[in-house]
């Protein structure tokens, strides 16, 4: 596929993904989120590619979010994802969506605003990387009358404490770089003009340990992440049990109750 809305290059196991749209501070439009999607399925099957490091043109912006002049300026033109669309390894998701099942690392390398669909790619990114400038957030409820429809909602709970995840899906505002360094979802801040040195840094760290080792590590640890460890009920059934089978009929929950009962100190036998 021919490129016009990203620029992508390989080189020394590393993909280079750049969205291109810095009149628009790389909103994402429909013909983009389609190259988007191209060129990451390509690293995923390219089995010289070993790292993605994703970024922005421009200064202004990683990415704006979905770009909605769009419609009215292609009234009638299609756009390429159903509304129901759900998670696909290989269908075109919305803006905000990348493809899933990479196993592969992706690093974004965030310069200025990541928000709304920016932010949502970044959710989808292992590691992150910003400028000291960066903002992230999901301003849809505050500014578009919307909800975040690229996952925002299911991931960034999932990736910051949950009263973080609230504060930002609730009331819209944008997070600093350093603030979100604070919580966890960044992994590091720096100068503008140190973003791409460092994000390289990150890509040949990685690049120089077993492939197949990075990418089994990276597989295992997202599908297990709604898994148990090694009990298979819910938690649900879980706390049940401990509380039914084991500590409800146990001699010292009613050695607990009859102290209770007779006013006096329990005397427990851990049975």
């Amino acid at each position: 596929m021919a490129y016009e809305f990203i620029i992508y290059d390989k080189q020394d196991h590393i993909a280079h993904i750049t969205l291109n749209r810095p009149d628009r501070r790389n909103a994402i439009s429909p013909p983009m989120q389609v190259e988007l999607w191209d060129a990451l399925i390509d690293f995923k099957n390219d089995p010289d590619a070993w790292v993605a490091i994703l970024t922005g043109a421009g200064d202004a912006a990683f990415c704006a979010g979905a770009d909605l002049k769009w419609g009215t300026e292609h009234p009638g033109e299609p756009v390429p994802w159903k509304r129901n669309y759900q998670s696909d390894p290989e269908r075109v998701g919305s803006a905000g969506n990348l493809p899933t099942e990479i196993w592969k690392p992706i690093i974004a390398a965030v310069n200025g605003y990541a928000v709304g669909g920016g932010m949502e790619i970044t959710l989808h990114c292992d590691v992150i990387i910003a400028s000291d400038n960066a903002q992230f957030g999901l301003p849809e409820i505050r500014q578009a009358g919307g909800l975040p429809g690229g996952g925002g909602m299911l991931h960034l709970p999932r990736q910051v404490p949950y009263r973080v995840a609230m504060w930002m899906l609730l009331s819209g505002q944008f997070m600093s770089a350093e603030y979100m360094h604070s919580v966890g979802y960044v992994n590091e801040v720096v100068p503008p003009d140190k973003l791409m040195e460092t994000a390289e840094r990150y890509a040949q760290t990685l690049c120089s340990n077993p492939p197949m080792g990075v990418q089994a590590a990276k597989e295992v640890a997202l599908r297990s992440l709604d898994q148990p460890i090694d009990y298979p009920p819910t938690a649900w059934q879980y706390q049940w049990e401990a509380i039914t089978a084991r500590m409800r009929s146990s001699e010292d929950a009613q050695e607990s109750r009859r102290a209770w009962l007779e006013k006096r100190k329990p005397v427990y036998h851990n049975r």
